[in-house]
């Protein structure tokens, strides 16, 4: 297998549906609060429209950012060669499945600041000691597409 085979691929979060659906919300609510205003007057308020439509943003985008946070810092591709986790890239030929008691607690690859809700973590070893720490969705298909590409010296 050559580099660009990729053996597995995670990309959590719903971009399309967590940023679309606010912005259509957005619009009905507009539409339906000011439309009488309109049909009388043929203006819109924009002042409310300048008032409402950050403040509501502000509250319901939330779950679209999350859901971005979650497809950039953990998105999980694995090669024969190279392991990616969102930011982070690790040669395969270091990592082992057991994770060596090393006293340090393992670190979080993607550059995230935690495990999301919805995730779980998986800890593997690598080169010297080191422990890494990986949230994923499916962590029994993870662990097997890793065993596939971990050479068997260094399983164990």
């Amino acid at each position: 297998m050559s580099d660009t085979d990729v053996v597995y691929r995670e990309r959590p979060g719903k971009l399309k549906l967590w940023f679309g659906i606010p912005w259509a919300i957005w619009a009905v609510v507009m539409v339906w609060s000011f439309w009488d205003h309109w049909s009388r007057t043929g203006e819109v308020p924009l002042d409310a429209l300048l008032v409402l439509g950050p403040l509501f943003f502000a509250v319901f985008s939330i779950p679209g950012l999350v859901s971005y946070s979650k497809r950039r810092y953990h998105t999980i591709t694995l090669t024969p060669q190279t392991l990616r986790v969102g930011r982070d890239s690790l040669p395969v030929a270091g990592l082992t499945l057991e994770s060596p008691d090393s006293g340090r607690p393992p670190r979080l690859l993607g550059g995230a600041s935690g495990v999301p809700m919805g995730m779980r973590e998986v800890v593997f070893g690598g080169s010297g000691g080191e422990r890494y720490l990986v949230a994923v969705l499916d962590p029994d298909a993870f662990l097997a597409a890793l065993g596939r590409v971990i050479s068997p010296s260094s399983q164990g």
